[in-house]
């Protein structure tokens, strides 16, 4: 997982001049994107992870069980089909546990590293869909779409695992906090000057650009209207 030097580098001269903010140079985006320096060896024991996100259909049932708080993608009444947004990383907590008495057996949100996986694949892929940036083949800004869609709109485009929405659509929580890779630096930006430490999203979203969407991106919730858009998908045993 994580990327090269020259993967860095690749990745800031194809986005720099494409950022969604025009306020972000590449100097900056060059920090952002060394978030994922080295590019290193994981062993991971097998898992299961959700083909497509949580979505506001069963994200309510659990609202209704639970009573807890109704988040914004529910209160503006999008299709059932889309992915939830607007959850934070401890209501997705308190979904997998209860996913977890309700299916009885261990629900929980995946690591950075099941995560990256689920989208890499053993091919290595820069996105989930392939080397190359499509925005056909996920919800970012560069679609124009300007919402979130259903989660399997793309199942043209998933990873090599028949994992969708890993691109775009909405960002998803990880249970890792930010700290750097072995052999990497520690990264003081926008993010830690504000939240101090902060759990990883993955994936993007559709109100931001395709940089977000690669595989091996690292992100984090600023406390931003445009930086809403949080969701998530849950891992389970591999023997279930």
């Amino acid at each position: 997982m994580g990327s090269t030097l020259a993967e860095v580098e690749a990745c800031v001269e194809y986005w720099g001049s494409k950022l969604v903010d025009s306020t972000y140079n590449k100097s900056k985006f060059y920090q952002w994107i060394l978030k994922e320096f080295p590019k290193h060896s994981v062993c991971l024991p097998a898992f299961k992870i959700n083909r497509f996100p949580v979505v506001n259909g069963d994200y309510f049932e659990f609202v209704k069980a639970t009573d807890a708080r109704i988040p914004k993608s529910i209160l503006l009444d999008e299709p059932s089909n889309h992915p939830v947004w607007g959850v934070s990383f401890e209501e997705a907590q308190s979904y997998a546990d209860w996913s977890s008495l309700k299916l009885g057996w261990q629900c929980r949100l995946p690591t950075e590293a099941e995560w990256e996986y689920a989208a890499r694949g053993n091919s290595d892929n820069e996105y989930p869909f392939g080397q190359e940036f499509d925005a056909q083949k996920c919800n970012t800004i560069e679609a124009g779409i300007g919402h979130t869609t259903p989660v399997d709109l793309y199942t043209n485009a998933a990873s090599e695992f028949g994992v969708c929405d890993l691109a775009g659509n909405v960002e998803e929580w990880t249970v890792d906090f930010y700290q750097p890779y072995t052999g990497g630096k520690y990264i003081d930006d926008d993010l830690s000057m504000v939240l101090g430490q902060y759990r990883i999203l993955r994936g993007g979203s559709f109100a931001r650009g395709g940089d977000l969407a690669r595989s091996a991106r690292r992100h984090g919730p600023f406390p931003s209207e445009v930086f809403q858009y949080t969701g998530f998908r849950l891992v389970i045993p591999e023997d279930v």
